[in-house]
């Protein structure tokens, strides 16, 4: 009796835990519809094969892949109206987009809304990973990837290359910013004496003595060459102008967390050479 006891529980604890399994799996399934609304999210949606389920994007969107995918407005000034537009099953994002409440906003709405990242740090952006790998049911790649990007972060060597990573030619990413974790991470110091993204002085600029410069390539029609910006009075005596080391890099290579991130540390990091 005893026996025929175990084994009924047994049959049916394996039965619970069969459906409790299934159960998780369908419901990853069941989100075939998802609306990516900042570029970092659409991004782990395509590494994570499930391109196909994304129906909507933001305007800043640069993918290839999501290239015929709709635009549901820019991340920086979503709606919940235009997000509805194409119907949904999941929302998904990250603490760029704005304005913050816009995921309550759905939720009360009865659209699944998540800020898989709601801080800018390297250990959030890879359990965003994770978490987006479970609504697509793919947890195990999703989890190879988070650990491989993770890994890949390590910091380098440390050269002592001084940087200035600049939104515009004046505004300058400092303590804080992704940009400076990019820096150390690369084995070098952030020249910016500032917290946060801020405007630098002409003489914050000479003081920072920078032996590299970037900035966001989007602003290279406002300032012009590489030649004729190195000619500016507080960028003319650096290092990085004498020895010819100021570049155009896209913004989201440097203003925020990747899937390249770890690319842009090694490049980083190969430039002190």
């Amino acid at each position: 009796m005893f026996s025929y006891t175990f084994k009924q529980n047994s049959a049916l604890l394996s039965a619970v835990l069969l459906i409790g399994t299934t159960g998780i799996a369908n419901n990853a399934q069941a989100y075939n519809r998802i609306v990516a609304l900042t570029p970092d999210v659409a991004d782990i949606l395509v590494a994570l094969d499930s391109t196909d389920k994304v129906v909507g994007k933001n305007s800043f969107n640069s993918n290839p892949k999501l290239k015929s995918v709709p635009t549901v407005g820019s991340h920086r000034n979503i709606t919940a109206e235009s997000v509805l537009s194409v119907k949904p099953d999941l929302v998904l994002g990250s603490y760029m987009a704005q304005p913050t409440s816009i995921y309550q906003r759905l939720n009360q709405l009865n659209i699944k809304a998540v800020n898989v990242a709601p801080k800018e740090d390297v250990n959030t952006f890879a359990n965003s990973i994770k978490q987006i790998g479970g609504y697509v049911n793919q947890s195990t790649k999703a989890n190879r990837l988070a650990n491989s990007w993770r890994q890949q972060m390590s910091a380098k060597p440390a050269t002592k290359t001084r940087y200035l990573l600049s939104y515009d030619g004046r505004i300058v990413a400092g303590k804080g910013t992704v940009a400076d974790t990019l820096i150390q991470r690369a084995g070098g110091i952030n020249a910016a004496n500032v917290s946060g993204l801020k405007p630098l002085s002409r003489e914050g600029w000479m003081a920072a003595r920078p032996d590299i410069i970037i900035i966001a390539d989007h602003n290279k029609p406002m300032l012009g060459s590489v030649a004729s910006f190195s000619q500016r009075p507080e960028i003319i005596n650096s290092p990085a102008a004498k020895n010819s080391k100021i570049y155009f890099w896209p913004a989201d290579d440097f203003l925020r967390y990747g899937l390249t991130s770890p690319t842009i540390v090694n490049r980083l990091h190969q430039l002190a050479k």
